[in-house]
């Protein structure tokens, strides 16, 4: 995987593990909780070292967040 693609899913996933802290309703929470997860999977199997440290800790802060939001 190209290290620029790795770089942009790992952000693509912060930020959607932020706008799910921020938006108020559940579902929305749930929605880019999702999103976050599914952004790190990538970076987390096919990066290099760093990117996939930094995949892995947010696909399970992402995992986490979801198997708190879900019962909402």
């Amino acid at each position: 995987m190209n290290p620029k693609t790795a770089r942009a899913l790992v952000w693509a996933a912060a930020g959607s593990m932020l706008l799910g802290m921020v938006v108020i309703s559940p579902a929305g929470s749930l929605f880019f909780y999702t999103i976050a997860a599914l952004c790190a999977v990538a970076p987390t199997i096919f990066s290099t070292k760093g990117n996939r440290i930094a995949g892995g800790v947010l696909l399970v802060a992402s995992l986490a967040l979801l198997a708190v939001t879900y019962p909402k």
